[in-house]
């Protein structure tokens, strides 16, 4: 089989659930990804026979994607900010609304400042703070082990400087007022809210870093701004992505600690997704 002809296969298997340009999209990923065919390829040389290796690879990958299998998984890549980094199944799939929070946090950031990202997941969030200022000191922390193993690989892969920290938020401690900003995404998504979530983050994103306890959507929130109230200096900011359901109640939590200059920022859907404030 040459390589049209399993684009054409490719298209025929997926064309129920994606728009052709969207198959093409995700085929031209794939080849790239695992053969580092250029795009041109199709085009220049559209009768180039594939091996039995390369149609093996390309059948698990169709099987994967026609099953909800997110592409940054098939891949295992995914881009964030201006920078590529590994994903896989044991951390969520980097988001455009926390690339907003981190354009938004480093506003808030000079030369030499003290920075934690909290439920660190791939690392991104403390990876593009440093990138973006190598003056930092920044720290990531997962409870997950193989959370912190893939953010490990991708400082590694990006040559930045990160201390990775292996820990639950819920007793997690520091030394007190010594962070200049505390910036988390932690786990938002509460199982009542399961039934609106597509089953390609269902199925395969990690629920430990998706799912709150059914008791308490804001259980993470909670102890994310319980550790910026010990953790921050006086007028460091803590940095946080919302639950747009929940974002009052975050609000309310935020207010009853030691914290001023409270604001919420609406994402490019208009989805209050972001808030920021200053501690006391």
């Amino acid at each position: 089989m040459n390589i049209v002809e399993y684009r054409d296969h490719f298209r025929k298997t997926l064309s129920s659930k994606f728009k052709i340009l969207e198959i093409d999209f995700i085929f031209k990923s794939i080849i790239d990804s695992f053969f580092k065919f250029d795009s041109t390829l199709m085009a220049l040389n559209p009768s180039k026979k594939l091996s039995k290796r390369q149609i093996s690879k390309l059948n698990d990958s169709l099987f994967l994607i026609k099953n909800n299998c997110p592409l940054q998984y098939v891949i295992g890549k995914a881009f964030f900010l201006d920078f590529e980094i590994h994903v896989n199944s044991n951390v969520l799939i980097p988001r455009p609304e926390t690339e907003e929070l981190v354009l938004w946090s480093i506003e808030s950031l000079t030369n030499g400042n003290k920075v934690i990202d909290l439920c660190t997941g791939s690392g991104c969030i403390a990876l593009a703070l440093k990138k973006n200022n190598p003056s930092l000191v920044v720290k990531g922390l997962d409870i997950s082990r193989k959370a912190i193993s893939l953010a490990r690989k991708n400082a590694k892969k990006l040559k930045i400087d990160i201390e990775w920290l292996i820990a639950d938020i819920v007793n997690f401690k520091e030394e007190e007022s010594w962070f200049d900003l505390v910036v988390s995404n932690p786990p938002y998504v509460h199982p009542s809210e399961i039934i609106n979530i597509h089953p390609r983050v269902l199925n395969y994103e990690p629920k430990i870093a998706l799912l709150t306890p059914k008791n308490d959507p804001i259980f993470y929130y909670k102890h994310c701004i319980d550790f910026a109230d010990k953790s921050l200096k006086k007028g460091g900011k803590l940095f946080l992505e919302l639950n747009p359901n929940y974002y009052k109640e975050v609000e309310n939590q935020v207010q009853n600690a030691n914290f001023s200059e409270i604001q919420i920022k609406n994402d490019f859907m208009g989805k209050k997704r972001m808030l920021s404030a200053v501690k006391l």
